[in-house]
This record gives structure tokens, C-alpha cells and sequence, in this order.
């Protein structure tokens, strides 16, 4: 592991840091306050920067990319379909 790839994993967990809760709370919750225009392209940034990260072999990037495109997918889900209120 190179100096390069510590500042990847340290990025990619400072991120996570953001998504996690922001994720748990929109599951909590059954809805999401983020705009769903935003999500969708987020979804899409995310998809795109894994494929380059992935033709690109680079681990700590397709982690990422992996885990902010589940995360805004799952926010994004429920954007567009909440839960219903009991």
C-alpha cells in the first residue's frame, strides 16, 4: 500500500461518514429530503466514476464509488417510493 492509496482510504472514509447516517435515517424514516434530481445524478456520477476506477484497477476508488452509488440508490428509492405513514 502506497501513500496514495492511504489518502483513497482515508477519503473514502470521510465520505462514508456523510452517507451512512444520511442513509439510516432515510431508511428510518421511509423518505428522503434530498431532491430526487439531485440523487439521480449522483447515481449516475457514481456509476460512472466506478466504471473508470474499475478499467483503472484502482481499489480504494471502486470502493467508493461502489458504496456512494448503494447509498444514494437506496436514498434515491425512497425519493421516489416512500413508505407509507401508518
Amino acid at each position: 500500500m502506497t501513500s496514495v492509496d492511504i489518502f483513497g482510504y482515508a477519503g473514502l472514509i470521510f465520505l462514508a461518514m456523510c452517507w451512512v447516517p444520511q442513509t439510516i435515517g432515510t431508511i428510518k424514516a421511509g423518505t428522503v429530503a434530498i431532491r430526487k434530481s439531485f440523487l439521480v445524478l449522483y447515481v449516475l456520477g457514481s456509476l460512472l466514476l466506478l466504471l473508470q476506477a474499475y478499467f483503472l484497477n484502482n481499489i480504494p476508488l471502486i470502493l467508493l464509488n461502489s458504496f456512494t452509488m448503494v447509498s444514494s440508490s437506496v436514498n434515491l428509492f425512497y425519493g421516489f417510493f416512500p413508505r407509507k405513514a401508518a
